[in-house]
Order: structure tokens, then sequence, then C-alpha cells
């Protein structure tokens, strides 16, 4: 039986018997729920059987209201965004799906983040089934390129959607997020958008500098393959 603790999710995991207690609980009432969800919640509340189970429960609602409804039809936010902002740029060295982030700057001003977090979701939702399809045993985590040479109010927006979908209803599947390029607007943006993130995601951020540096930094979490679709130049 593999534990979470041995997978590293935290530095201090609570006894192997408190987790095995947690873990069956979820299997009992979530039979239909994958076992590797299962720990990524479990693990997310400390393997507090009551937390644990509502976090999921109301995840499952989520799910089964928000997944249905389409992005939107061609022209509107949701679609837009699975089309533009957000996209599916291959895998890192692990088999991980890596997402783009392209700041929003050229976005039209009515967008709405709710609306474009609805594309996200659907397109997070198509590409880690193409994980599960490419590596069935994959950890089930992403890595997440957000490209900022500014930020606007709708990038306010998302940070903050992001923050409140990710950390409730995919808890411990963002394994990195790269902020590029780590100037010195970026780093001042990034000190307010992370107070609208959990300290779990907060931790996972890199800000990643430009030229060479920059480079480096990607090629530790990103194969060639990926480094040409994201548009990192050699």
């Amino acid at each position: 039986c593999v534990l979470l603790g041995d997978m590293g999710l935290f530095s201090s995991a609570p006894d192997e018997e408190q987790q095995k207690a947690c873990l069956a609980a979820l299997a009992a009432s979530f039979p239909d729920v994958s076992e590797r969800t299962r720990k990524q919640y479990a693990a997310s509340h400390k393997f507090k059987p009551d937390k644990a189970s509502k976090a999921l429960g109301e995840s499952e609602k989520w799910r089964a209201e928000t997944l249905p409804r389409a992005p939107g039809p061609d022209g509107s936010d949701g679609a837009a965004a699975a089309s533009l902002l957000f996209t599916h740029r291959g895998f890192d060295h692990h088999g991980r799906p890596v997402f783009l982030y392209y700041g929003s700057s050229f976005a039209p001003k009515k967008w709405d983040a709710d609306a474009v977090m609805l594309g996200v979701v659907h397109t997070l939702e198509a590409e880690f089934a193409a994980a599960d399809a490419k590596d069935p045993s994959n950890d089930g985590c992403c890595v997440i390129i957000f490209l900022m040479d500014g930020g606007t109010k709708l990038d306010m927006g998302m940070a903050k959607q992001f923050s409140r979908v990710v950390g409730a209803h995919y808890p411990g599947r963002a394994y990195k997020a790269l902020i590029y390029p780590g100037t010195p607007l970026a780093t001042r943006l990034w000190a307010v958008a992370r107070l609208f993130f959990s300290s779990e995601i907060g931790e996972k951020v890199v800000l990643v500098k430009q030229k060479a540096e920059g480079r480096k930094t990607f090629e530790e979490h990103l194969p060639e393959e990926t480094l040409s679709l994201v548009g990192i130049d050699s």
C-alpha cells in the first residue's frame, strides 16, 4: 500500500493508521471515485475524514453541475479561453500535461473571468484524460505556464478563479506553475496575485527569468518538443 507520506505531498504526514482510516472512509463513501482522486483529497485535508469527505462531496456536485456545460459557442468568452487564453502544449519530462495561459492583454474588456474559467475547466479535463490515456500510471498532476508581459483586470480575476477552482476541485494536481518572464513587473504582479492563492499553490510557483537563465529553468521541467510548442526559443 503506497501512502501519501511516501509520495512526498507534505513534510509532516499523519500516522499510517490515520491515513488508512481516512482513505477507507472515502472509499466507502465514494466507491466510484478513483483511488488517486481520493488520495489527493485526503492529503489536501490532512487525512481528516470529515473534512476530506465534505470537500470531495462538494467537488463531485460541482463536477456534475459544471462539466456538462459546454465552454460556449464560437466567439463566446469560454470558447475563446479554450482556444486562445488557455491551451495544452504537450507534456513535461514525466508525462504531466503542460498548459499555457497567455496573458490577456489582447482580450476584449467585456470578457468575464467566470465564463473564461469554464473554458479553462474543459481544457483541463480533456488534457488530464489525454495524459491518463498516454500513461495510466502518471501522478495526475500538471504544469501551468503563465506567459504575462503585463497584467490586466481579467488576469487578476483569473488568478482568483484559478485559486478557487484548482484549490477546491483539483487538489494536489498543480505540480508547478511557471510565470514568464519573471521581470520586476511580474514579481510585483505575483506579489498581489499570490494573496488569492492557497499557500500550497503559492509554494509551487516559479518566476522564470529571461534569456539563458530562464531557458535553463524551462529545460529542468520541459523536454525540447514541449519547449517548441510553448514557443521558448533555444
